[in-house]
């Protein structure tokens, strides 16, 4: 059977999406093969979405994304989308568990980090370096790095401070962050940030009990170290579209015009990575479908 609406993610986007689908009452499954909320599970607080005075931390977001789905009656297909492909006027995709094939689909897969280079090896720091924050939430009285100096960064130093010492290293001198992200970290007593900080070499100690990074202050020349347990890098994202076959993924603009597919959320904005922006792109999709089906029907 061919489903009238696939929805790849379960994030804001998918999850608002999945929500209006429902009460348009046009079938559809959705996958998720991460955490239901998506990187709202990975922010320290939402402070710009609409009906939420003062903002909320965002995994409490999350959940009541989650228990807005439950109350909707949808279930999510927790499965990672292996292999996403456009034959015949459908989408097959492929997923752990079987094959399903949709009409019409909307990507709202967010996005993945963007892997850490030279001289950090991640397999010589295998267990001590991270691209995302949640293994960390757990972590008490450690020395931790952030390599980065954008929002994600900030907001990441801000989720793990509470408990650890935490050191921002920003290779320039002028920080991409939030100016309120940045001025809570600097105001914060377990938050160092060190600017015109560029890391050129990592040794361990102690068989790998502390990792020492070295770094290099271009403007002057200085030398410095910095001792850490763990590492945790921010250094940009990029769009999760790794499953979708090539064929798929360069005719992506064509079937967009044909009203086939939908890129809602991060995936397909940038750096405009926002809960309330995402979830108006899955709002918007949605209610295309709709027209759609009730033009074509």
């Amino acid at each position: 059977m061919t489903l009238p609406v696939a929805i790849i993610g379960a994030g804001p986007a998918g999850i608002a999406a999945a929500v209006q689908l429902r009460r348009g009452g046009i079938d559809f499954l959705i996958f998720e093969g991460g955490v239901i909320g998506g990187l709202l599970n990975e922010a320290q607080r939402v402070e710009n979405f609409p009906g939420i005075p003062g903002g909320l931390p965002g995994r409490t977001l999350a959940a009541r994304l989650k228990r807005q789905l439950d109350a909707s009656g949808i279930r999510v297909q927790m499965s990672s989308v292996l292999h996403l492909s456009f034959r015949d006027g459908a989408f097959a995709i492929r997923t752990g568990k079987g094959v399903r094939q949709a009409a019409r689909t909307i990507l709202a897969c967010g996005s993945t980090p963007i892997a850490a280079g030279p001289p950090l090896d991640p397999e010589r720091l295998r267990g001590r370096l991270f691209a995302s924050v949640l293994p960390l939430l757990k972590a008490r009285g450690e020395a931790i790095a952030v390599i980065g100096g954008g929002d994600a960064a900030c907001d990441y130093a801000l989720n793990l401070a509470a408990r650890n010492q935490v050191h921002v290293l920003v290779r320039s001198s002028r920080p991409r962050a939030l100016p309120l992200l940045l001025e809570r970290c600097r105001r914060h007593r377990n938050i160092i940030i060190h600017e015109n900080c560029r890391l050129i070499r990592v040794e361990t100690r102690g068989g790998m009990a502390e990792v020492v990074l070295k770094t290099l202050n271009p403007l002057d020349g200085s030398r410095g170290e910095i001792a850490c347990r763990r590492i945790l890098t921010a250094i940009g994202r990029a769009p999760a579209l790794q499953f979708l076959d090539p064929a798929l993924r360069s005719s992506l603009s064509k079937l967009g015009k044909k009203k086939k597919i939908y890129l809602a959320g991060d995936v397909g904005n940038g750096r405009f990575r926002q809960a309330a922006i995402a979830a108006a792109d899955g709002l918007r999709a949605a209610m295309e479908i709709q027209e759609e089906v009730s033009r074509c029907g």
